[in-house]
């Protein structure tokens, strides 16, 4: 029998087949084999059961925290009892974090103790972790647990119930909550990636829960019947003694990361036997680095490209072409041969030539149900038959391979964070000593791009130094500008667009590519 079909059921299938297998990990915090951790998750699922009598219906299921174990047992458990999961991004500031809680309906929420003030708790003394129910006090999250039974609870999510719902900065500011179904997650498994992961392999991941990439490489590992290591401290020295520890067959990483780890002083100092696949995304990696990897790991390359809504990769550049080289190791690779992939002129929508920059559009079943409460969001990125328009601008060469040049939206990726300039520049248009503002990526090394706030005063006295500081205190801080420019006034054309294309100019002159 197929057991992919959801979460629960891909759990409840490896307890059974491999229960003493590594399931999931957090380095130097905690572990689980599978069958500890479905017994965790069963447990938990029973507890939700039992708070049917007090009149709470759990299908919403919040997480904030850091541990990957603790939110896959969360995770697992949401879809035993046929709801739906929220990874929710604790480096959020606690107006974006309520915001947040509202629009997804959350009927309890599992909170590490360090992150309580974000849901206007202090933190607790004791250092545990709280289970937050609608409607009710805060309780010792393991007290609570360990009075139900760990025995098993069967799973009874159907293909199109909604699993996870992992929410994203909107264009408008307001964020938006990415619905996948179970259909989408079985479809990821089923896509056939050229990663040869098999049971019983373990995959380091160094991206966080709230990510797609984070969370997906949970559930990716969990439908193969393989371990998610997950390393909370991306330091070089302790990712290569992980890699080198012989425990590690696959690991996902970006190329800065990779860039880091082969320039440290110890990288050649020790061998990486078991390490099969280094796998990126994020951005290309230069040929240098490629080669040094391969050199110092001794194992294959591969990039992904996709995105949240899209459940998982578009695009992969296999480790084929990493042996190869040249000019494609710029590209995002082909797509996969489960998924449909175009480019089509933005505005109106018919398909653009070999060579021609359009918007990169994809299909498939992986593909999201929907926004959470945002029809209207939907409705501008989904067609009636299914492509769905990621804003991105890219073209095609003649053979089928993607380059990603430019986005058609203005957002920034700085150190993989998705940063909608929109956002930021609502909080800086309600500071009072800013008249107007602008909000661009520009180049930084270490992070790929940084936010760079272009700002026209009220007055002649204003603080740019008080100006970040009022954005730290309204934003996540990796989507505040790290320096602020003072202008007379921004450049628009005839109808008042604004021309963030100029004010980016002087900054990526020299630069092969404007996107991150």
């Amino acid at each position: 029998m197929d057991h992919h079909h959801s979460i629960g059921r891909m759990l409840e299938h490896w307890a059974q087949e491999l229960p003493d297998s590594p399931g999931i990990a957090v380095e130097g915090v905690a572990a689980r084999t599978f069958s500890e951790w479905y017994r965790r998750s069963s447990r938990l699922a029973t507890g939700f059961g039992a708070l049917e009598s007090a009149s709470v219906h759990v299908r919403g299921v919040g997480f904030v925290g850091k541990s990957a174990v603790s939110w896959g047992e969360v995770m697992a458990a949401a879809s035993l009892v046929k709801g739906y999961a929220v990874p929710l991004n604790w480096r959020l500031s606690r107006r974006e974090m309520q915001e947040i809680v509202t629009d997804a309906d959350l009927d309890v929420i599992v909170v590490e103790a360090e992150f309580m003030p974000l849901m206007g708790h202090p933190v607790p003394e004791d250092g545990r972790s709280r289970l937050l129910v609608r409607g009710a006090q805060s309780q010792d999250f393991e007290q609570w647990l360990a009075q139900w039974s760990d025995e098993p609870v069967a799973p009874s999510a159907g293909p199109d119930d909604v699993v996870l719902m992992v929410y994203t900065s909107g264009t408008s500011g307001r964020p938006k909550g990415v619905q996948l179904s179970n259909r989408a997650l079985a479809a990821n498994l089923a896509s056939n990636p050229p990663w040869q992961i098999r049971p019983g392999d373990v995959v380091m991941v160094p991206a966080p829960n709230f990510h797609i990439s984070g969370t997906g490489w949970i559930f990716f590992c969990l439908g193969r019947g393989a371990g998610s290591h997950h390393v909370l401290d991306i330091r070089p020295e302790l990712v290569l003694q992980v890699l080198a520890g012989g425990a590690v067959n696959h690991a996902l990483t970006v190329p800065a990361v990779v860039q880091m780890l082969v320039e440290h002083e110890s990288a050649r100092k020790s061998t990486y036997p078991e390490l099969r696949t280094l796998i990126y995304g994020g951005s290309p990696m230069s040929p240098t680095i490629a080669a040094e990897a391969q050199d110092v790991f001794g194992c294959d390359l591969m990039q992904g490209y996709g995105m949240t809504e899209t459940c998982g990769p578009i695009t992969i550049l296999d480790a084929h072409d990493h042996r190869n080289g040249g000019a494609r190791l710029a590209s995002a690779g082909r797509p996969l041969s489960c998924v449909e992939m175009g480019i089509f002129d933005p505005v109106s929508g018919e398909s653009v030539s070999v060579g021609t920059t359009g918007e990169v559009w994809t299909r498939s079943e992986m593909v999201l149900t929907g926004y959470r409460n945002q029809p209207d969001e939907l409705a501008a990125v989904l067609s009636p038959d299914g492509w769905f328009r990621t804003g991105d601008a890219g073209y095609l060469d003649e053979d089928g391979y993607l380059f990603l040049c430019d986005r058609v939206k203005d957002m920034i990726v700085s150190g993989g964070e998705n940063v909608y300039p929109v956002e930021v520049e609502n909080v800086l248009m309600a500071h009072t000593g800013v008249r107007d503002a602008a909000v661009i990526g520009v180049p930084d090394k270490r992070w790929g791009e940084t936010v760079k706030a272009v700002v026209v005063p009220v007055g002649d006295d204003l603080d740019v130094n008080e100006v970040i500081a009022y954005c730290r205190e309204n934003l996540a801080h990796y989507k505040c500008p790290t320096s602020v420019d003072i202008v007379s006034v921004l450049p628009r054309n005839p109808s008042g667009k604004l021309l963030k294309r100029e004010l980016r100019r002087p900054f990526w002159a020299g630069h092969v590519r404007g996107i991150a």
